[in-house]
């Protein structure tokens, strides 16, 4: 039986093409393509024994960072800015934590926050919205 999953969010706004990573039981890696804004994210996870990894969801613009995480570790809060970047709204910046540590900030933010801590749990795995640029992201929480 599949461990039940609770989906929260979205930030962000409306537009672009709606993406969902699917369901995984690690997140091994985050790529996430920034500048001013988030320009777009990738992920690789784990299912079972197989690595497998998502598209880039969003634009081809933005610097690269590669976050790459212990198999130990785990996601326990997601936090950023919901902007505008030329006239079009945005996730204009993403901080990521886990059990370990934060990485981040990536893009230069600004408007409004948006911030969500797991206070038990894990963030399992992210959906969203995207264009040119990351336009929303969500989560899905599972227990430990």
């Amino acid at each position: 039986m599949a461990e039940a999953v609770i989906k929260v969010g979205t930030w962000g706004a409306n537009g672009g093409s709606h993406w969902d990573m699917g369901p995984a039981d690690h997140i091994k890696s985050i790529k996430i393509c920034a500048m001013a804004v988030v320009d777009s994210i990738a992920f690789m996870y784990v299912v079972g024994e197989t690595a497998e990894d998502t598209p880039r969801y969003g634009g081809p613009g933005g610097a690269p960072n590669l976050i790459k995480f212990f198999d130990e570790e785990y996601l326990t809060a997601i936090s950023g800015y919901i902007g505008e970047y030329g006239g079009t709204p945005c996730i204009s910046q993403l901080t990521f934590t886990t059990n370990m540590g934060t990485y981040g900030p990536y893009g230069d933010g600004g408007g409004a926050p948006f911030n969500l801590p797991v206070e038990e749990g894990k963030i399992a795995r992210f959906y969203g919205r995207a264009g040119t640029y990351l336009k929303a992201i969500g989560v899905y929480l599972k227990p430990n």
